[in-house]
């Protein structure tokens, strides 16, 4: 055996075992083999084989295949109808994908592509059987499966003329209508939501209006079995979310769409005769003698400084476009997993979150979506999840915190720095290697609330005092970053620092008082001109 581990995108499994002399050499076995009988006549008796045999299918099934894409159409005319009854029944029957049934089905699959050119139009009478179960293996977890499903669904699709995604979306109601009567259903299968996965993924955007009813549906499940099975919980949330992630979809190229529009210029003859006209304006006043004094601008000292002013929570912006009612009705019925036991659930949660978050930016929706959900991700970093858990939390309220800008300043203050101040504090010099991950993101999240949230000055300082001690271990290179981003709008405070620790020219450290930092941290050489100080 040449390969240990089964490649992507394979149409069979076995032929990816052999050499290339084994493989000419079963070449020239069917070739004897259909010399010694006819097409037909071998086809049959790899049909009787196929029935009575209980434990050989694969090698028959493999058998064939190479037959029927040797032979031609009329030669296989008796047997293709019974051998593609029996791969249709199969995919309608079969178990759940595992490593003991991948292969058999590996091998169902490719006899289907194969035989569905010789079933031509009469595909249409094996759709209702086929359809769903190669939507539930587009989504399986064997990059082998899903590409063969997907080569299925293709080669099914070439027969109507179409596309996969037009194919689909022609059938689906029967589709949509199908997943909910199971979902309704009193012994619910967790597959039914690998099969709304598929539908979703492959339709696209265009299967959102058909959504409302089969998510209530979905919504319903989550809540009546979040703590009875985790299994159909999980292909719930899965499903979920999927949706708000072509909803996010969706929306940013709505977002593309407009800004393409406002740069095309609707009339550029009326644009080319403005601009001849604003041309003649200006050299006529050129010719104009100013006889008035030019009052003089106020100085700054005649304005109230609005540093220290804290940015109210004001209505949204009533002008803005409201916000996609599918992501809201998800984002909020889903936020409730963040405190699930599951860490499976938890990030296919934030997962959520963080789609509905982009699919309702510019929305007026948008701030009372963040407002009603941000209690439940800043209580994701006061637990004690796995690691992997809190990095995804990050990147969820790294997001929030770039689309609320401003609005964010108070809640950054009061809810958030807490806990990364406590992660920060808690953290050794000497990390292990999660450790390490969890300050690394930490110190990357803060480099993004700063660039987009106004900080409170003693919080500035706070963050700029504790974020020093990590100078020369493993998240150096983060850390300079975030320094970077602090130096642009409180330079002051990191030029005071590091001039406690003898990095500025010019400046003895004994000249400062103490600042709270310790004098043996070490930053490299250069920290100055890193920072542009």
């Amino acid at each position: 055996q040449e390969h240990t581990v089964l490649p992507d995108g394979v149409s069979y499994v076995l032929e990816n075992y052999r050499t290339s002399e084994l493989s000419h050499a079963l070449d020239l076995f069917v070739q004897s083999m259909a010399d010694l009988f006819t097409p037909r006549e071998l086809g049959a008796q790899l049909l009787s084989l196929l029935f009575d045999s209980s434990d050989k299918h694969v090698e028959v099934l493999w058998m064939l295949r190479k037959v029927a894409g040797q032979a031609a159409h009329e030669d296989m005319s008796s047997i293709c109808p019974s051998a593609f009854q029996y791969c249709v029944d199969f995919c309608g029957t079969a178990p759940d994908p595992d490593t003991s049934h991948a292969v058999h089905e590996l091998m169902v699959l490719d006899v289907i592509s194969t035989l569905v050119p010789m079933i031509g139009s009469n595909v249409a009478y094996y759709m209702d059987t086929l359809l769903f179960p190669l939507l539930q293996t587009t989504t399986s977890s064997s990059p082998a499966l899903q590409a063969q499903a997907h080569r299925v669904l293709e080669i099914l699709a070439q027969q109507t003329l179409t596309s996969v995604s037009q194919m689909l979306h022609d059938n689906v109601d029967y589709i949509v209508e199908g997943c909910s009567q199971q979902i309704r259903a009193v012994t619910l299968h967790p597959r039914v939501f690998n099969i709304l996965c598929g539908a979703v993924l492959l339709v696209g955007r265009d299967i959102l209006v058909y959504m409302d009813d089969v998510v209530e549906d979905t919504l319903d499940v989550c809540e009546r079995l979040a703590y009875e099975d985790e299994e159909v919980v999980l292909g719930a949330l899965q499903f979920l979310e999927i949706v708000t992630r072509t909803v996010a979809d969706e929306s940013k190229m709505i977002e593309s769409t407009k800004g393409q529009a406002e740069v095309v210029d609707p009339d550029p003859i009326a644009t080319a005769v403005k601009a001849m006209d604003d041309a003649v304006a200006s050299r006529m006043l050129d010719d104009l003698v100013l006889t008035d004094p030019i009052p003089e601008l106020p100085t700054s000292t005649d304005f109230e400084s609005t540093d220290d002013v804290e940015p109210s929570d004001t209505e949204p912006d009533d002008t803005a476009p409201e916000g996609n009612p599918l992501a809201i009705k998800i984002c909020l019925s889903v936020q409730s997993f963040l405190y699930a036991d599951s860490s499976a659930h938890q990030l296919l949660a934030l997962k959520t979150v963080h789609n509905s978050t982009n699919a309702l930016q510019s929305t007026r929706d948008l701030l009372p979506l963040l407002n009603e959900v941000w209690p439940s991700l800043v209580n994701r970093l006061s637990q004690r999840d796995a690691h992997y858990v809190t990095l995804a939390a990050c990147d969820v309220i790294e997001r929030v915190c770039t689309l609320g800008s401003s609005w964010m300043r108070k809640r950054v203050k009061d809810d958030l720095w807490p806990h990364f101040e406590r992660i920060l504090q808690t953290s050794s010099l000497r990390m292990q290697r999660s450790e390490c991950t969890l300050v690394k993101r930490v110190l990357r999240t803060m480099g993004k609330v700063v660039e987009c949230v106004p900080l409170d000055e003693g919080m500035a300082w706070t963050v700029c005092v504790l974020v020093v001690r990590f100078f020369g271990t493993e998240v150096e290179p983060e850390l300079v970053e975030l320094l970077q981003q602090m130096t642009v709008l409180y330079g002051d405070k990191v030029w005071l620092i590091l001039a406690k620790l003898g990095c500025v020219e010019n400046v003895q450290p004994d000249t400062i008082l103490d600042i709270g930092v310790s004098t043996s941290i070490k930053p490299p050489n250069g920290i100055c001109q890193m920072l542009g100080l």
